[in-house]
């Protein structure tokens, strides 16, 4: 083969079918998902939950087995910075964030609100600009922190984890908690609490959650977990992975579409 040619067939995409092996995948990736139940957690010491379960499927269909590890976001977020084979389980894509971070996705949609205890709920909906002045509190490092902030509300704490924020909100300590709709049940039960306990307040923002790679992260195992996630929506196997965690929430658009043209 003349060496032009070979050069640009080496810039075109494998197809599905002929995805890269594992030995042209690059460097053992390390996995790192956090305490945010029903996304990622721990169940009996080990890793569970949506993206957890679409990632070992994923996996599965690589011929590989990194594990997985539940760690603080802070840390993962820190690590995945600094080095190359890092890969996190669930994360908003943003364009500065996209400056550092692969993305391949969406697994499931975020609908990031403002939370209060229910006795004040009412009150605090009829503050009109007063809500803005509230003590509020957020998970470090997030993307809560950074979409309440950037709605111009007080964020005055940022607590390390959702359990944390939610036992915070529970105690008085701010008014408003901001999180993802999905999250603050499975939170607060950790707590020690019950959903019924606090009410939405407002809805902030509706996002897409990808997974991600940390640059330097070979191309082809980032191309190879894109194809296989294509493929698992196109199969339907995500879709049923998906219903399992999170069944009264819609779908992501493509995995929505995918489902739609099957015969």
């Amino acid at each position: 083969m003349p060496p032009l040619l070979a050069s640009l067939l080496a810039f075109l995409p494998l197809p599905p079918a002929i995805a890269a092996p594992v030995a042209a995948q690059g460097g053992a990736l390390r996995i790192y998902g956090m305490d945010s139940k029903p996304v990622s957690y721990r169940e009996d010491g080990q890793p569970a939950g949506l993206a957890v379960d679409v990632a070992r499927h994923i996996q599965q269909r690589l011929g590989r087995s990194d594990p997985i590890e539940i760690i603080p976001w802070a840390r993962a977020n820190t690590v995945a910075n600094a080095q190359p084979n890092v890969m996190l389980l669930s994360i908003v894509r943003t364009p500065q964030r996209a400056q550092r971070l692969l993305f391949v996705g969406p697994i499931f949609m975020a609908y990031i609100s403002a939370f209060a205890v229910k006795e004040r709920a009412a009150e605090i909906r009829a503050m009109g600009e007063g809500i803005y002045k509230l003590r509020s509190g957020a998970r470090r490092g997030s993307i809560f922190v950074e979409r309440a902030r950037g709605h111009g509300y007080n964020l005055t704490d940022e607590p390390v984890s959702s359990e944390a924020a939610a036992r915070m909100l529970m105690l008085r300590r701010f008014d408003l908690w901001f999180d993802g709709e999905e999250i603050v049940g499975p939170a607060l039960e950790q707590a020690g609490y019950a959903r019924a306990d606090v009410e939405l307040v407002k809805q902030l923002s509706l996002e897409e959650v990808y997974f991600a790679f940390s640059n330097g992260t070979a191309p082809a195992t980032v191309q190879a977990w894109d194809s296989a996630l294509r493929d698992m929506k196109r199969d339907g196997s995500f879709q049923k992975i998906y219903r399992k965690w999170l069944p009264h929430y819609p779908l992501p658009a493509d995995a929505r579409a995918a489902e739609s043209r099957k015969p």
